[in-house]
């Protein structure tokens, strides 16, 4: 179901800069060369061009400015950097492109290849140290030498770092450099016996000061891996704290750093986004918040800013975010009002009296079900039963599939709540729902698009109130959650995490 199965390539519009683009690759002879740009971590087609004696000539006019590539047929390449400069770059082997470049023309890239070879040695020089200290015993006179001379080594590239960034002041190779580079933190306030007066200041300042260090309104900075890697770092666990809310909150402060007016910012466009690919396609429990969070303020009526994809895939993304919002942690759960295997006898999910209600939604054709409903019932009987939590569980039980139900709850003597679509009733939904409509509702008889229901089985937690607090769990995790969450932490497991087959671990919500 991901609206974000592939990137979706953007217009790039033309800066006139007229300045040839030449590249000479000894020993290739004559061959097709590819110019290619990056826009994130990923390589984008832009030109083609018949080498003739290893020599392979790009007009640099058509393509904007940034990190960009050279790319043989058989997969060599090499980066440079197109910063409105005429460029003259020669490889001498084929085989080690980066090794051998000579740049004779292009201080960009000039500065950007003597970086690469300073890097590498450095990183050369430190490989040895590091290996080294993995070894060496804590508290040791060596462990502390060695500490300094990292330190050392660091120190040294730092100062390089800074005077490049002075040095080519103006040129994209400067700012490249300063945005890898991460900002420097100060020492937390302390009082006048020495003690930390606030612990979370320094985390703060890195949240606060994470972009210093970049002109977010340069739509060349897209167009490099650096950002990308920044703006993956700043949206996980080393970065913002992982909670759906806060998290949207650094989204808009930082998107509102862009001048996101202008549908060509491509800064703008890549960071809306990254961002929502990211959580739409997260494993993790509740991060489906920020996917509609973010489809609700920038793709969807009334604030789709999201100019630059077509109205199809806006649709698409609106459409599924109405549908995980409904069902989204922290929200009023949809009520649902269906018959148990009587077809008489219909549940109210919303008059339930117990402290939590697990809906458990499944199918008696599903295999995985077959595995785990048996499990659920156990967690019923054991343990959920005395503790004031129900199980309501919701299957489907249209056509052959009734008879398939009632089978299953039987033989495998489900006692918790039982209730579906039953065959009877969905009949008659089909023929005119009306009648039924004083008993249940649509959202009830269409429960599977109500609750996105794609794949069974699908579990959610509701709070005495119904409202959604857990989603999306395997057997062992509700175990686990249930256990924690009514003072029960503490209790031998039935179905221990660290033994659960995997075949038997949740889907992603989306």
């Amino acid at each position: 179901m991901r609206v974000f199965k592939l990137f979706l390539l953007l217009v790039i519009p033309a800066l006139s800069n007229g300045q040839p683009l030449k590249f000479t690759l000894n020993g290739l002879g004559t061959d097709t060369v590819y110019l290619a740009y990056y826009f994130g971590p990923k390589l984008y087609y832009g030109d083609t061009c018949i080498a003739k004696a290893g020599v392979c000539l790009f007009d640099g006019s058509k393509h904007q400015g940034g990190l960009m590539a050279v790319v043989t047929k058989k997969g060599q390449w090499f980066d440079f950097v197109h910063d409105g400069e005429e460029i003259d770059m020669k490889a001498d082997s084929l085989n080690n492109l980066t090794a051998t470049m000579q740049v004779r023309k292009s201080i960009n890239n000039q500065v950007f290849y003597d970086y690469i070879r300073y890097m590498k040695k450095h990183r050369d020089l430190m490989a040895p140290l590091n290996k080294e200290m993995e070894t060496v015993r804590d508290g040791s006179k060596r462990q502390e030498e060695l500490r300094s001379l990292l330190k050392s080594h660091d120190d040294s590239v730092v100062a390089y770092q800074k005077r490049l960034i002075v040095q080519n002041e103006g040129r994209f190779i400067s700012q490249m450099v300063k945005m890898s580079m991460d900002i420097e933190l100060p020492d937390p306030p302390k009082d006048a016996n020495g003690v930390i007066t606030d612990s979370n200041f320094v985390f703060q300042y890195y949240q606060n000061h994470y972009w210093d260090n970049f002109n977010l309104k340069d739509a060349r900075i897209s167009r490099t891996p650096i950002y990308h890697q920044k703006l993956d770092k700043y949206f996980s666990t080393k970065g913002v704290m992982q909670v759906p809310d806060t998290i949207f909150k650094y989204a808009q402060i930082l998107l509102s750093k862009m001048d996101w007016v202008d549908k060509n910012n491509k800064v703008f466009q890549y960071t809306v986004h990254h961002i929502t690919n990211k959580y739409e396609s997260s494993n993790i429990m509740g991060m489906d918040r920020v996917f509609v969070l973010m489809a609700w303020n920038y793709y969807c009526e009334p604030n789709a800013h999201a100019n630059w994809i077509s109205k199809e895939i806006k649709d698409k993304i609106c459409e599924r975010a109405e549908k995980l919002g409904r069902t989204m942690i922290g929200e009023y759960a949809p009520v649902v009002i269906l018959t148990d295997t009587t077809q008489k006898k219909w549940i109210n999910t919303a008059n339930i009296d117990a402290e939590y209600t697990i809906l458990y939604f499944w199918d008696p054709n599903c295999g995985h079900c077959k595995k785990v409903t048996p499990k659920l019932q156990t967690l019923y009987e054991r343990k959920f039963k005395e503790r004031n939590i129900e199980v309501v569980a919701v299957a489907k039980a249209t056509g052959d599939d009734f008879e398939k139900w009632k089978k299953f709850i039987v033989e495998n003597n489900l006692t918790f709540m039982n209730i579906g679509l039953t065959r009877d009733i969905y009949d008659q939904a089909m023929e005119d729902p009306r009648p039924l409509l004083e008993k249940t509702t649509l959202q009830s008889l269409n429960y599977s698009d109500t609750w996105d229901i794609f794949s069974t089985p699908r579990v959610f937690v509701l709070d005495k109130n119904k409202i959604i607090r857990f989603k999306q769990l395997s057997m062992s995790q509700l175990e686990d959650i249930m256990d924690k969450i009514t003072g029960h932490g503490e209790d031998p497991k039935i179905f221990p995490i660290e033994d659960e087959p995997e075949d038997e671990k949740p889907e992603p919500d989306h």
